[in-house]
């Protein structure tokens, strides 16, 4: 999916499953995932901030840092990492209204990046 493609993606459940499986592991059948062979509803990822904070912190590379500012009533999401060369490289950036639509957002475009480490 392009950054273009997850940047368009409305926050709700389509978004929710991209995340489930992408940034989460999980199986995903429409609204629902696998859990130990068990079939559950998909957390709602892009509009809980509970369950946002969850992706932000799964499975998350040692050296990626992460900030979310809020300004002007935006939100802004930032996972970066130190660089030799230029100090700090910016994985991913995303601002959205909502602080759970940018995290996971955010998350999402990272892991798609490919920078892992």
């Amino acid at each position: 999916m392009t950054r273009d493609e997850v940047l368009a993606l409305k926050p709700g459940r389509e978004l929710d499953a991209r995340v489930a499986e992408k940034v989460m592991g999980y199986t995903t059948h429409g609204q629902f995932l696998e859990k130990n062979g068990v079939r559950v509803m998909i957390d709602r990822y892009s509009t809980d901030i509970a369950a946002a904070f969850e992706v932000w912190e799964h499975d998350r590379p040692k050296k990626w840092n992460f900030d979310l500012c809020y300004s002007d009533g935006t939100y802004l999401a930032e996972i970066y990492k130190p660089d030799d060369v230029i100090g700090v490289r910016i994985l991913a950036q995303v601002e959205s209204k909502s602080a759970a639509e940018a995290m996971v957002k955010c998350r999402l475009l990272a892991l798609e990046g490919g920078e892992g480490e």
